[in-house]
């Protein structure tokens, strides 16, 4: 896999949190901002852009408070591990991997989204967000926040959306207020007294390109025993390792 493919999959498969990323990354600095310490859950996950399709499925282990395990089994095999400010990517077949650094949190794949809806307001405002009004709408309400100043540069308002109490829609906006991305949540099961989405549709919009986004979880656990190579992964000896610094 060249430099320039590995960059482009990895910005993609990072694609479906923007709504949730920023809002919650300040969230993991304690466990007790933690609704539960283990959870794992499998997902397919689905991106279409420009007429093409591309599925990737496998299994995620969430340790808290910020530790990510998950193990892609399809279309090729391939193991992310999330630890703080490293990411870890292998791919066992080739004997390759990637270790990307960050000077910040890395957003975690996919649990984000199930840790945000265990949370009062989806833990906009503990993140510094703040209420700008609410609305209702037919049967839903809609809410609407303003970022951190230190963040308006880059980032503008963020729109929730419930109906039955459920979270069914949510927009996050560029600075200049278009569109940045729009996920739409359906098919939600109860876990601890919080529904969880099933099925998560979002729209990413960056220039004129498009890109959207089908992600499916099932067999949703909380509070378990992971398997000891999600909590110890280490790198065979014989590993061809690059290094990337953000």
């Amino acid at each position: 896999m060249s430099y320039i493919t590995f960059r482009n999959s990895f910005r993609y498969l990072f694609a479906n949190l923007f709504v949730f990323a920023f809002s919650l990354a300040s969230s993991y600095s304690s466990p007790s901002n933690i609704a539960n310490d283990t959870i794992s859950f499998n997902f397919e996950r689905k991106i279409i852009q420009k007429g093409s399709t591309e599925t990737v499925k496998g299994i995620v282990y969430y340790k808290a408070p910020h530790r990510v395990f998950i193990d892609v089994n399809s279309p090729i095999k391939q193991v992310m591990v999330v630890d703080e400010s490293k990411l870890t990517i292998y791919y066992p077949s080739d004997k390759k991997a990637f270790i990307i650094k960050s000077r910040g949190l890395i957003p975690m794949p996919f649990i984000q989204s199930i840790i945000s809806v265990m949370k009062d307001d989806y833990g906009l405002a503990e993140v510094g967000y703040s209420l700008i009004k609410h609305e209702k709408k037919d049967n839903r309400i809609y809410t609407y926040w303003n970022p951190p100043k230190e963040h308006k540069k880059h980032i503008g308002e963020f729109i929730l959306a419930t109906e039955n109490d459920l979270l069914v829609y949510a927009e996050a906006k560029y600075p200049n207020s278009k569109s940045a991305a729009k996920s739409f949540y359906s098919k939600h099961i109860d876990l601890n007294g919080k529904h969880f989405p099933l099925e998560i549709h979002t729209e990413i919009q960056e220039v004129s390109r498009k890109t959207d986004e089908y992600v499916t979880y099932s067999d949703v656990k909380l509070n378990i025993v992971l398997p000891k190579q999600a909590m110890d992964f280490k790198l065979p000896a014989n590993t061809e390792v690059k290094e990337v610094s953000w």
